[in-house]
C-alpha cells in the first residue's frame, strides 16, 4: 500500500486498455470522486467537465461510466433502474463509488480502497487487481 497526497494523485497509473469495472471504497470525503476524476480525465483522456454523480447516480463520458451508489438502499433499487445492463454489457471503464450493494452480484477488475490519515489531504490508497 502506498500513501498518496491528493495533490499528488497523478502518480497513480492503471492499465485501462481493456474494459474494466473499478470499485472505489472509502469514507465520506476520502477522495473517491477526486480519484475518479483523475482516472477519467488523465488516464482515459476525457476532456468533458467531470462532475460528481452523487445526485444523478451516474454520469456517462463516451462509453465510460462513473456511478455513485451512496443513496441506493439495496440491490433491488439498482436493478429497478436497469443499471445491471450497463455492467453486463461493459464496453469500456466503469467506476463505481460505494459498490457495497452490488458486490454480491458483480466483481471488479480493480478494487481501490481509500483511507484518510491524520494529515490533511493525505490518503492511504490500496489498489488490488482481480487475479
Amino acid at each position: 500500500m502506498k500513501k498518496y497526497n491528493l495533490l499528488d494523485i497523478k502518480k497513480i497509473k492503471l492499465d485501462l486498455s481493456k474494459p474494466k469495472i473499478i470499485f472505489l471504497k472509502g469514507d465520506l470525503w476520502s477522495g473517491k470522486t477526486t480519484l475518479s476524476k483523475h482516472i477519467l480525465s488523465h488516464l482515459l483522456n476525457i476532456k468533458d467537465s467531470i462532475t460528481s454523480p452523487t445526485y444523478t447516480y451516474y454520469n456517462k463520458y463516451w462509453n465510460n461510466y462513473h456511478f455513485d451508489l451512496y443513496r441506493l438502499k439495496n440491490y433491488d433499487e439498482f436493478f429497478a433502474i436497469w443499471w445491471e445492463e450497463i455492467l453486463d454489457n461493459n464496453t469500456w471503464v466503469i467506476l463505481i463509488e460505494w459498490p457495497d450493494i452490488i458486490e454480491k452480484y458483480y466483481k471488479a477488475d480493480i478494487y481501490i480502497n481509500i483511507e484518510k490519515t491524520n494529515i490533511d489531504n493525505e490518503r492511504e490508497i490500496e489498489i488490488l487487481f482481480k487475479e
